[in-house]
């Protein structure tokens, strides 16, 4: 397969522009991917409510983004949990608000999209341990945010992506209550892995090798923390008795082995499992909605798990 045309020229545009991992630099990272960043304008006649709210974290206070698409019942509505990308790095609630908005009213279901600390000002497992605690914060506050506390999945891409998988494996370490379901967008699943894919993909396709080793030299503090499961949660001892997945990969992506493998123990794991892999994409294609049509349909397939989930 062929990378995408479209795919094609956003690389082309970046290149012309500067990507968040060609710099070593996180405040200049932000500042490219602020420059990127476009929410959607409020109001927005497709949402009862939309605002933004914060829990108390073991850090401080966890900022989230609340978005109730109109026409969804007042009390016991399902809902997803958004953990944006960005490499735990960078990545905010604008960046990925697009992508909230469209799987909110796709599914309809309630989004809350978490805002959780950042490295290099806050290490692992801060992201984590900010994830588990607005998870936490969501199934208590249930009833007042007129969800389903039996209808709550999680979600995310990337970094996110490995945030969810953690959160879904805490969940079930603890004995509950679990997530029904975990969206994993081209997740990163192993921060020891190693050739395959990185190194099919190095260079030229928006996440790098390098870009990798990057954010993970800001992010952790050894290189044991590599290996540690809520840093890696392919490398969890087992995955057994966590939420059902769907696992969506991109082609040209570094991260496109671990996406698959994690999909691969999940199944071997008897967890109901789905990997799509998009073969034209790159890594982070599906913030490009309205520029990469794929981007639309990879939401449209969250969009379907997420409904056949929470109907279930």
């Amino acid at each position: 397969m062929d990378l995408d045309p479209q795919c094609r020229a956003m690389l082309e545009a970046i290149a012309a522009n500067g990507s968040p991992f060609d710099t070593d630099d996180a405040v200049e990272a932000r500042k490219m991917v602020a420059a990127t960043t476009k929410p959607l304008p409020d109001p927005d006649p497709r949402f009862s409510e939309v605002r933004d709210g914060s829990f108390p974290g073991p850090g401080g206070a966890i900022g989230y983004r609340y978005y109730r698409p109109t026409g969804i019942a007042d009390r016991g509505a399902p809902a997803l949990i958004y953990y944006h990308g960005g490499g735990m790095v960078f990545g905010t609630l604008d960046s990925h608000d697009p992508i909230c908005r469209a799987t909110a009213v796709g599914a309809g279901c309630v989004v809350l999209s978490i805002d959780y600390r950042l490295a290099p000002e806050a290490v692992f497992p801060a992201a984590v341990m900010d994830s588990w605690a607005a998870f936490m914060e969501v199934v208590d506050r249930a009833e007042s945010f007129g969800i389903d506390p039996s209808r709550i999945a999680v979600g995310g891409d990337s970094a996110g992506g490995n945030l969810a998988a953690v959160i879904s494996l805490m969940a079930r370490d603890v004995g509950g209550p679990l997530p029904c379901f975990q969206w994993l967008i081209y997740p990163n699943t192993d921060m020891a892995a190693q050739g395959g894919s990185i190194d099919a993909f190095a260079d030229g396709y928006f996440l790098t090798r390098d870009g990798l080793a990057w954010i993970q030299r800001l992010y952790l503090t050894s290189n044991d923390q590599r290996f540690d499961w809520r840093a890696s949660p392919l490398r969890a001892p087992s995955l057994a008795r966590v939420a059902p997945a769907l696992v969506q990969t991109a082609g040209f992506d570094p991260l496109k082995d671990e996406g698959t493998a994690y999909a691969a123990r999940l199944k071997e794991a008897g967890v109901a499992v789905e990997l799509i892999d998009y073969p034209g994409m790159i890594h982070g294609f599906i913030r490009a909605i309205g520029v990469i049509d794929v981007a639309q349909q990879a939401i449209d397939d969250g969009v379907t798990a997420l409904k056949t989930a929470f109907a279930a």
